[in-house]
């Protein structure tokens, strides 16, 4: 993402320059919410910038995890980023709409208010309730009690809304139904119904002839990868975005077009291309 570069002058004596990062956070469990979509945060934000920061600033950049949980770490890439930025010395000021939006748990929101930010000197404005500037009024972290408040009942929020998702996906799980973001290499998931599974039969044809190489020809793990590297077959990640899954993994940036042997592994030990009921038979008898 380009970085967005504006700046707003004041008529104050304070030649602070604020160079101020936006985090923007959708969760998958805010549903169609519009009061919390991407669309609202990135507006509250902005017409804040405009109408009451007095400050001069720099907008360096807009950070949005969109559709990731509160409750995860990794998964918040642009987070990360931002952080990173503040470490980095590119940003000292963040703005979010909510404590919510910005922090997974109560430590998490202590530690970096009450330790990281001040540590790299970097302002912290939340404009929801409660709302709070801790340039402006630092008391507002140590000395009130309406932040750690929030803070908990936040926790306790996310917690018990982790417990229920658990809960519902342990019996999809029991039910049969499948749950994940993508289907399995060689299944594409059934346009009437999201949880059922039905044969995508091009990649299945590449699944079973994997499973008659290794069963039947005795051919080696990496004996199959030279194989579909030799004839071009495209790997599950390409073949997935051809069909314009927006697929993304931790060693995406590494992805160079070719069959490893690790992938090659998952399709062999998948339990998904194992008949349910009976013995365990190959891929190409369950596709």
């Amino acid at each position: 993402m380009p970085r967005v570069r504006k700046v707003k002058k004041s008529n104050s004596k304070n030649h602070m320059v604020w160079r101020i990062a936006v985090y923007i956070r959708l969760s998958k469990d805010d549903g169609n919410d519009e009061s919390l979509s991407v669309t609202n945060q990135k507006k509250i934000i902005r017409e804040y910038l405009e109408n009451f920061f007095e400050e001069e600033y720099i907008l360096v950049d807009i950070y949005i995890d969109d559709g990731i949980s509160g409750t995860t770490d990794d998964a918040r890439t642009e987070f990360i980023r931002m952080i990173d930025d503040v470490k980095a010395g590119l940003v000292n000021c963040i703005i979010c709409k909510t404590l919510a939006r910005t922090f997974r748990n109560y430590a998490d929101q202590g530690y970096y208010l009450e330790e990281l930010f001040p540590l790299y000197n970097t302002r912290f404005i939340c404009l929801g309730s409660p709302s709070f500037d801790t340039y402006k009024n630092p008391e507002s972290i140590t000395d009130g009690m309406d932040v750690p408040i929030t803070g908990l009942m936040n926790d306790r929020y996310s917690a018990r809304t982790s417990n229920d998702v658990r809960r519902t996906f342990n019996m999809k799980r029991r039910n049969g139904e499948f749950i994940g973001a993508f289907a399995p290499y060689g299944y594409k998931k059934d346009p009437t119904n999201k949880n059922c599974l039905i044969i995508d039969e091009v990649p299945a044809q590449v699944v079973r002839d994997i499973y008659r190489w290794y069963v039947e020809d005795g051919m080696s793990k990496i004996g199959i990868v030279r194989h579909l590297n030799e004839l071009g077959v495209p790997t599950p990640m390409d073949y997935k975005h051809s069909q314009g899954l927006n697929l993304k993994t931790p060693n995406q940036a590494k992805n160079d077009g070719m069959w490893g042997i690790s992938t090659i592994a998952r399709i062999l030990s998948n339990r998904m291309y194992i008949r349910r009921y009976g013995t365990r038979e190959t891929a190409s008898n369950q596709l």
